[in-house]
């Protein structure tokens, strides 16, 4: 039986999946993008209920300044948006220790393979709780821009200089593939997406492996920046074959 629940880790708003026939699930913890949060209990994402079917522990928080955690500290997009998308991503980024420690200790959760995802932010922040956390087994960024900088000129000349360049510069995947050349990650695209142009993670993954990693990169021929089906097919299959889940 599928159980889906509204939790909370250490102060973190999560919806959590699981499967009651598995004693012990392998943990998924997974971001959700710039404009999402982390679902409902009776709205949850679909791809994110296939896995719990299969076996997983399904975790999904909300990240800072979304969804419940969401205050009127959102006018600032308005003047500077990528610092405080940059700001929002790394308290993400800071609060990942915690969480993971704290969904690792439920009676539930098993201590093999556990995966981090995400999507877009989601999947920038699942780079850079990646790399800081070795007990993750593998990982999976959907349309997630492994440079980290913005597309947009205009928004990339006025970041120029700030501290945001330097926090890009400091946690960008494909700034420091060195970082990722121990366990298998995938990066999912869409060849149509000019947010996050595939290209981007295509070198990450080939710097990557050019340094012995183990980077896959998969990419949607005719889909731009979201979650098409092919591309969800491949992230479900991906982390089953990675993770190992008990009822597959």
């Amino acid at each position: 039986m599928l159980e889906i629940s509204r939790q909370e880790f250490n102060g973190i708003p999560c919806i959590v999946m699981r499967d009651t026939r598995a004693q012990q699930a392998p943990v998924i913890i997974h971001y959700h993008g710039w404009t999402g949060n982390k679902g409902t209990v009776d709205s949850p994402d679909g791809s994110l209920a296939q896995l719990a079917s299969a076996g997983f522990l399904i975790v999904a928080p909300d990240c800072f300044e979304h969804g419940e955690r969401q205050t009127d500290a959102w006018f600032r997009v308005q003047f500077n948006g990528w610092a405080f998308i940059c700001h929002a991503m790394d308290r993400t980024r800071q609060e990942a220790g915690g969480l993971f420690e704290a969904v690792m200790a439920l009676p539930y959760a098993s201590g093999r393979n556990p995966q981090v995802t995400g999507g877009s932010m989601g999947g920038v922040i699942a780079q850079m709780v990646f790399a800081e956390n070795s007990a993750f087994a593998s990982m999976v960024s959907v349309v997630g821009r492994s440079s980290f900088y913005q597309a947009d000129e205009w928004c990339r000349e006025a970041q120029a200089g700030t501290w945001c360049d330097d926090w890009c510069a400091e946690y960008a995947t494909q700034s420091h593939p060195e970082r990722f050349t121990d366990r298998p990650l995938l990066f999912i695209d869409g060849a149509l997406d000019t947010d996050c142009p595939a290209a981007t993670n295509a070198e990450t993954a080939r710097l990557i492996n050019e340094l012995g990693g183990r980077a896959e990169h998969f990419v949607d021929p005719e889909f731009g920046h979201g979650f098409s089906a092919v591309m969800r097919a491949k992230f479900v299959n991906w982390l089953i074959a990675h993770g190992g889940p008990p009822l597959v």
